[in-house]
């Protein structure tokens, strides 16, 4: 199993290892793979609403409270560091997202994996599926509201926030972000998991693509306007209290 300890690093060779169980567990797309780094995870100095307010990922223990986009506030089980070497890296997958500040509701910019999952709100997936948030790649919202790749020029660290169960936490304001089980770092419990029920459903590469696409052509016709989950920043601020 990785070393959980407050901060013990991962390198990236060694979770590779877990890659393939921990992607079944998470239900991610195998096509992305091909061009963008497999790994999530949250970098130094994001942001985390907590019960004792925003605090960095980097800063969050084990038994701290988190908050959760769907249960309140819910206990950390561990916080997984890991660093992904800048030379093991393929060229073409040697990139981050760059979000602007606002696009997602953070308040400022933040940076993230390609494939870290985050929430939008989506019109087509409330009439498509009955679902309007939906949680998706943050490489498939690609010139969605400026978002944009940013090279990776060295070593990257992550912090990967883990709960007794999936949930979603809010990030820098009111983007929201999914967070691993910790029985996704089990090989044996990740495989368990496959199919396992999740409060914000996924749906599968080519729906996302349809529905990535429907927001971008959306704020284009109309102009883009910041939002995220219906979630202002006063709001997300008042449940800390």
């Amino acid at each position: 199993m990785l070393n959980s300890g407050d901060n013990a690093p991962t390198r990236f060779g060694s979770l590779s290892a877990f890659a393939p169980a921990i992607s079944v567990a998470m239900h991610k797309e195998a096509g992305l793979y091909d061009v963008a780094l497999r790994e999530d995870g949250l970098l130094p100095g994001t942001l985390i609403g907590t019960a004792s307010g925003w605090r960095g990922v980097e800063t969050i223990q084990p038994g701290d409270l988190v908050l959760t986009f769907d249960n309140g506030m819910q206990r950390i089980e561990a916080n997984h560091k890991v660093t992904i070497a800048q030379a093991s890296l393929p060229a073409h997958k040697a990139f981050m997202m760059v979000i602007p500040a606002g696009v997602l509701g953070n308040r400022k910019q933040i940076t993230l994996l390609p494939c870290q999952e985050v929430i939008v709100e989506s019109d087509l997936a409330e009439i498509d599926f009955g679902e309007p948030f939906v949680l998706i790649q943050a490489l498939m919202l690609e010139g969605y509201g400026g978002i944009h790749r940013a090279p990776i020029t060295g070593d990257v660290t992550v912090h990967m926030l883990t709960f007794a169960s999936e949930q979603v936490i809010h990030c820098a304001g009111a983007a929201l972000v999914s967070a691993r089980a910790e029985s996704d770092f089990s090989p044996l419990h990740a495989a368990a998991a496959v199919g396992a029920s999740s409060d914000t459903p996924r749906l599968n590469l080519s729906q996302l693509h349809r529905i990535a696409e429907n927001l971008k052509q959306d704020a284009a016709c109309t102009g883009f306007a910041a939002h995220a989950a219906s979630f202002t920043y006063a709001a997300a601020d008042s449940r800390f209290a």
